[in-house]
């Protein structure tokens, strides 16, 4: 546990890839450290932690079996580096923001969800603030007890919340990035207005500032077109364009500036 590069991340990808505990963590070594690895990126928000970051009691304890995903995540939310990294640099609004995202993999749904979440804090406390995630019905629900969360942007714009995706890009920390506290501000005024965030630089010139949405189709298609659909949009049209594809059957695959 002591080679720094063991947690060192691939770059930020649009779409996380989720990793399923499917055997004894004692039986099946290797499965459980590439669980493990999905685990920080996820929960840490693509950080690179150091070595004095690495909780290897954790880690011990979910190799051995003793702790579920679920357990393991739960712990590392709760430890002394999360609340360094994520509570101590922040208000209490972007910390909410950033557990819902690490947690459960999307953004509050409005202002009221996110309020109710810092109340809880203030209330009861830090670890009961983490443990309202983590052991909630949507968590196990989605996730289940041996599931690492993921991004679930795409899959909540399948159910017709076209907002949901600006949303979570607002707290996208893009390429190569980690979680840090700029990016706070867009999701909050968002939420209390009931708007979708900019997602595009105003400064941009030209065609900048399109959007590009890779899509699926749900339909039969002909010999000459591809399953896989692309579609060049600005912000202005990307809630229209994004409704048109649900109507077809289609899914989502990503959105990103084109």
């Amino acid at each position: 546990m002591g080679d720094k590069s063991k947690h060192s991340f691939p770059h930020h990808t649009t779409m996380i890839e989720t990793k399923t505990l499917v055997a004894p963590a004692n039986t099946d070594l290797g499965h459980a450290k590439e669980v493990i690895q999905s685990v920080y990126k996820q929960v840490f928000g693509n950080r690179h932690l150091m070595e004095l970051d690495i909780n290897q009691s954790l880690e011990a304890l979910f190799m051995n079996g003793d702790l579920t995903v679920q357990g393991f995540v739960t712990a590392l939310a709760q430890s002394e580096t999360y609340r360094k990294l994520f509570l101590e640099p922040n208000s209490p609004y972007r910390f909410v923001e950033l557990n819902f995202k690490h947690l459960l993999g999307r953004t509050p749904h409005d202002q009221a969800e996110l309020m109710s979440h810092v109340r809880l804090m203030n209330e009861h406390g830090y670890e009961a603030e983490i443990a309202s995630y983590t052991y909630s019905e949507e968590y196990l629900r989605v996730f289940g007890v041996d599931q690492v969360p993921s991004n679930r942007s795409t899959q909540t714009l399948t159910g017709g919340r076209a907002v949901n995706f600006p949303r979570a890009a607002a707290v996208d920390a893009g390429y190569a990035g980690f979680d840090g506290a700029e990016k706070g501000s867009k999701l909050l005024s968002s939420l209390t207005t009931g708007s979708a965030p900019s997602i595009i630089d105003r400064k941009s010139v030209g065609n900048a500032n399109a959007l590009r949405i890779i899509w699926t189709s749900g339909r039969q298609i002909g010999a000459n077109r591809r399953a896989v659909q692309k579609s060049v949009v600005s912000q202005t049209s990307m809630s229209a364009t994004i409704q048109s594809i649900l109507k077809q059957g289609g899914r989502i695959s990503s959105i990103a500036k084109a």
